[in-house]
């Protein structure tokens, strides 16, 4: 019988959590990428969730360009290096977590240089800015440590699983998920979701960091993460495919067979 805060398969939880730092350093890269096309644009809007020194090199080499185009060029040349470093880092981090240490590097080099650059001016109205570059810090850490464990976890913890996808349940001898324990129903909790279905209750429920997926007073599936992201939890009951699970953006939701039966707003 397993703990219920303690993942019941440390190397699946390890690989989901740097999934989910390789999707947000990819979104980052992205998102940085389309703040310069705003800017050659010459639009108003900027988005935060990106790095900065990119954003404000590209402007002050655009403004350099009619008379100054050989320091512009320079300048256009070290945001193009930049960017291809970090996109480097998201490729090659699937394999080896170095490169997720490198773009955390990168990143803290970024940040202090936005801390600067704000400094340097006197302005301090971007603490907004400062905000999501901390988020931005956090995911780029997690995926530094979870890619450390992944590195560390003894043969004897390891599972075939691949990276992204889905880890299945264990299924028993009659086609069932093997439940990992009686569901603790005195620690305090916070149901995301639940309903009867198929002659089967099921909740989706919060115990601390663990989502947990509950069926008929057992628990079949649970993951650990601290902020929570899309993911899904899986069952097989009596032949059917129960899922439950966050969509990232705003609703819990519990699937059957692939079919969905109800959705929830999730305020927090």
């Amino acid at each position: 019988m397993q703990n219920n805060q303690t993942p019941r398969n440390p190397k699946a939880s390890a690989q989901q959590q740097y999934k989910i730092a390789r999707s947000n350093l990819l979104l980052m890269l992205v998102l940085t990428v389309v703040n310069i096309v705003l800017l050659a644009a010459k639009a108003d809007t900027m988005l935060l969730f990106s790095a900065t020194v990119p954003y404000y090199l590209s402007a002050i080499s655009m403004g350099l360009l009619a008379e100054y185009s050989q320091v512009a060029f320079v300048g256009f040349g070290i945001v193009v290096a930049t960017l291809v470093i970090y996109l480097l880092c998201w490729v090659f981090s699937k394999k080896h977590y170095g490169w997720m240490i490198a773009a955390l590097v990168l990143f803290i080099l970024d940040s202090i240089a936005m801390i600067g650059l704000y400094v340097l001016v006197e302005d301090f109205s971007g603490i907004l800015d400062l905000v999501v570059h901390i988020w931005v810090l956090y995911y780029l850490i997690i995926g530094v440590r979870y890619g450390y464990k992944l590195k560390n976890i003894p043969p004897e913890e390891q599972v075939e699983y691949e990276l992204g996808q889905p880890e299945q349940p264990q299924i028993n001898t009659a086609g069932n998920s093997i439940a990992l324990r009686v569901v603790d129903n005195e620690v305090k909790h916070r149901v995301l979701i639940d309903g009867n279905y198929l002659g089967h209750y099921i909740c989706y429920r919060r115990v601390k960091r663990i989502n947990e997926l509950v069926v008929d007073g057992y628990v079949y599936d649970d993951i650990e993460m601290l902020a929570e992201t899309a993911h899904a939890l899986n069952a097989t009951i009596d032949g059917h495919r129960i899922q439950v699970g966050f969509d990232g953006v705003s609703h819990s939701y519990i699937r059957i067979d692939g079919e969905q039966v109800a959705k929830k707003l999730r305020l927090i």
